[in-house]
């Protein structure tokens, strides 16, 4: 896990902000070795969290990849009704330069509650993140079924076994 990521995670955490750390990251923390470019996380589209979360990117210097202003960004409802309406599984949001890439998950918000009842604790320097279990990663993977992800559920099945 870079630096860069790190970061992210440890505002996101002191911000309060609610999350899952998902993809390549969080099978990097469970043990897996794939180098991974970008951090997926499920965030909570509880309002004021999701507000912490848009808010703290943006004030990195990260923007969305979708030409939107920051009110629209921060309006869980907007977000909400992209999802119903346009089928947006993930708001993608990108440093300057593209040093740094965050996708927020939220075609998985829905699944919020359940996904962190059963994600395992992580800790990581002086914080605690929670981060998607095996399981979930894995059928998440099936879900989105590209070559990348059947490579990754190998490894996540053999972290599975120990």
């Amino acid at each position: 896990m870079t630096s860069g990521f790190l970061e992210i995670l440890s505002e996101l955490h002191d911000q309060h902000v609610e999350f899952v750390i998902v993809g390549g990251v969080a099978a990097v923390l469970h043990g897996g070795s794939r180098a991974t470019f970008d951090l997926d996380i499920v965030p909570s589209l509880a309002p004021e969290s999701w507000r912490a979360a848009v808010d703290l990117l943006w004030s990195r210097g990260a923007r969305p990849r979708i030409p939107e202003p920051l009110e629209r960004i921060r309006d869980v409802a907007q977000v909400r009704r992209w999802r119903r309406e346009k089928g947006m599984l993930a708001l993608n949001f990108r440093t300057q330069g593209g040093a740094t890439e965050v996708d927020l998950l939220v075609g998985e918000s829905d699944a919020f509650a359940d996904l962190r009842r059963r994600a395992v604790e992580v800790t990581v320097g002086e914080r605690a993140f929670f981060v998607a279990s095996i399981e979930d990663l894995i059928a998440m993977k099936q879900r989105a079924g590209r070559p990348q992800d059947l490579l990754d559920i190998a490894e996540l099945q053999r972290l599975r076994r120990g």
